[in-house]
């Protein structure tokens, strides 16, 4: 699996990079420590979560390789993912959306800081 970022994307993801940033693909579905709610639809809901290092990552026991670094996710998560996907950003919304190949898996993809 691999993730990429227009460059639209990166521009919009770089204030939250750093050495010690964390950055977690979090499927929101009410499991775990950083999911506050589950998504009760048919629909997949998506957060880019930003971390320290020293936050606790054990619900997300997964990596996926890019071109920022590894990002990771919840192992059953895969099951909603392509193997190449892309964050691009809508350009009226000027929100993330994630896609693959295949089409959209997320259209509103919020950056979410929960560094200390």
């Amino acid at each position: 699996m691999n993730i990429q970022f227009s460059k639209e994307a990166k521009v919009k993801l770089a204030p939250f990079l750093s050495e010690k940033a964390v950055i977690v693909l979090d499927l929101d579905d009410g499991v775990g420590k950083y999911s506050k709610m589950g998504v009760c639809s048919l629909d997949t809901s998506f957060r880019l979560l930003v971390l320290s290092e020293e936050q606790d990552l054990s619900d997300y026991e997964a990596a996926i390789a890019s071109e920022i670094g590894k990002i990771y996710i919840k192992e059953y998560s895969k099951l909603y993912m392509a193997e190449e996907m892309i964050f691009t950003v809508d350009q009226r919304l000027q929100v993330l959306k994630l896609g693959s190949p295949g089409g959209v898996l997320d259209n509103f993809v919020p950056i979410v800081d929960l560094r200390k």
